[in-house]
């Protein structure tokens, strides 16, 4: 037969029993809560993410738009200014008188150099600046070269003072 302390024992393990069976329940639902938060906290993120994926396309989008309109400004600015210098090289031609070619003079040695004085001054060489704007170089011009209307434009004062031709605020 079955003894009083056999059935405390079997009372005592059940009781355990029940009261882990209870403590995992409640871990189980922290669990699936955390789950359930975490589940919610990816799809808010996938949402955000698609979000940013089609504003950076659009911006992409726009800055393509806005990088050719300057090229067509470029472009259009550069055809403006080739016309004006091919218009500019016509019309210096035809402002020349033609020089009539001097008889050749007979070749003497040249003397030889003096350390002490400096050599006569020559006529100034045409420079090659870089454009700004493709990167290849432009001859520069002289007060010869200037196009019809240039000493007309009133320049501002030069506020520049980084030499790079933007204004710092």
């Amino acid at each position: 037969m079955i003894s009083l302390d056999q059935v405390y024992l079997l009372e005592q393990k059940v009781e355990s029993a029940v009261e882990k069976i209870q403590q995992l329940q409640a871990e189980n639902d922290a669990l699936r809560n955390k789950c359930t938060e975490l589940t919610n906290a990816l799809s808010a993120k996938s949402e955000q993410l698609s979000s940013f994926e089609s504003d950076q396309s659009q911006i992409e989008t726009g800055i393509k738009k806005a990088l050719d309109r300057l090229n067509s400004i470029e472009n259009s600015v550069l055809k403006t200014a080739t016309q004006i210098n091919q218009a500019a090289q016509a019309a210096k031609p035809a402002a020349q008188a033609p020089v009539e070619p001097k008889p050749a003079a007979p070749v003497q040695p040249a003397p030889a150099p003096q350390a002490e004085e400096p050599a006569p001054a020559e006529k100034p060489v045409s420079v090659q600046a870089p454009s700004f704007d493709t990167m290849d170089t432009v001859p520069q011009t002289t007060e010869e070269e200037s196009f019809e209307g240039e000493e007309d434009i009133d320049a501002p004062e030069d506020d520049n003072h980084d030499g790079l031709g933007f204004d710092i605020f």
